[in-house]
């Protein structure tokens, strides 16, 4: 509760500077609860290790919701910026206990006329939002058949649709492996880049991403000799969307390798994950995957609108006896808005984990329910 005491404190303090700064802020918020009922059959493999096939539960409240925010957006002629703070519980259930506090965004921007360069922390380049779906936080089919750069500190720089980021290295371990284990050293020589180059058009729009990555485990014992690991992750994605009338349908499509080693596939939500796995020498067997995502939806009316869609992914391992491992979910919704700034979002989604890349059956989750929003 102190630091959002201090932070609502420093706000202040800028606000009463406004005069003399000739800066504009505008502030925002926006409350979220989720009621969800949710039903997992944890599949075969769970069943044979732990004798529980399943399990139902209801989710209420800020602990499955957790990305209420307050921000503002700030204009100073040619230097702009943003932040938003993120509300959420502590996972104990405890209504009164609801006070943890995050950064999501905050970013400064500075236009030279010619182009834009941002310092901060933002989504990244790689990110495709064209899905609606507000079960799991409003999770949009992210890492289920759209792909999502997380919201990471780097610099960008924008010239007109082109868009190219240096963003901090995630240097995670490498599946399966003993290498750090056996006095390997994680280095990072260069940052990870992403870029983006789309159009906007009256009835559609488009977008091509990419992105890559690398680095190496040094000094890693293997037997009587010494290795050094690099690991290597890239990222090539599209996304588009068709408005006809008063309806819309929006794709995309991302391929790579090694998703995980560089924060690019949400790994462990969904699939084992898509991680480099070290083939105990001097290098590693990548692992490769694909998503694609496909987004219907009509509005009605100013007051109702209804979308589905569908999201499959799948992980290939280049590791011998290890199978694909796949996924996929759909979902449909309504949006009803009650009053300007005033949401109720009723929704009920299907996922199947299917098999995983030892060939047992992962099990399904079925939901039921509806997200809450009031902006402000």
């Amino acid at each position: 509760m102190k630091k959002f005491t201090l932070i609502i404190a420093a706000l202040a303090l800028v606000c009463f500077a406004v005069p003399a700064m000739a800066v504009d802020w505008n502030f925002y918020g926006s409350a979220r609860i989720n009621t969800w009922y949710v039903s997992t059959d944890l599949g075969d493999g769970a069943l044979a290790t732990t004798g529980d096939d399943g399990d139902s539960e209801v989710r209420w409240g800020f602990n499955g919701q957790t990305n209420s925010r307050i921000g503002a957006r700030v204009k100073a002629e040619n230097v702009s910026g943003r932040v938003e703070i993120q509300l959420k519980g502590n996972g104990k259930g405890d209504p009164g206990s609801d006070i943890t506090v995050e950064s999501r965004i905050i970013y400064g921007m500075w236009n030279f006329g010619a182009g834009k360069m941002k310092v901060g922390k933002d989504y990244t380049p790689v990110s495709q939002f064209v899905s609606g779906q507000v079960f799991d936080e409003d999770l949009g089919l992210l890492g289920i058949g759209t792909q999502y750069g997380n919201r990471t500190p780097g610099l960008s720089f924008q010239f007109g649709g082109f868009d190219v980021a240096l963003l901090q290295p995630n240097t995670d371990d490498i599946t399966n492996s003993a290498a750090t284990a056996t006095g390997g050293d994680v280095d990072s020589y260069i940052p990870k880049i992403e870029a983006k180059w789309g159009m906007s058009f009256d009835a559609w729009n488009f977008n091509l991403q990419g992105g890559y990555q690398y680095y190496s485990i040094q000094d890693v014992t293997v037997g009587a000799d010494t290795k050094d690991i690099g690991v290597t992750s890239y990222t090539l994605g599209a996304d588009a969307g068709f408005n006809f009338g008063p309806g819309y349908v929006k794709a995309a499509l991302s391929y790579g390798q090694n998703w995980g080693n560089a924060a690019w596939g949400l790994d462990g939500s969904f699939t084992n994950g898509s991680k480099a796995v070290w083939d105990n020498g001097d290098s590693t067997d990548d692992t490769t995957s694909f998503q694609g995502a496909l987004v219907l939806g009509l509005k009605m009316s100013d007051m109702l609108s209804f979308e589905g869609g569908f999201g499959y992914r799948q992980d290939d391992y280049d590791v011998n006896a290890w199978d694909k491992d796949k996924v996929w979910m759909a979902y449909v919704q309504s949006v009803v808005v009650m009053a300007p700034g005033v949401y109720i979002i009723p929704e009920i989604g299907y996922y199947d984990f299917m098999d995983d890349n030892l060939g047992q059956d992962e099990g399904n989750q079925f939901y039921l329910g509806a997200k809450w929003q009031i902006d402000f």
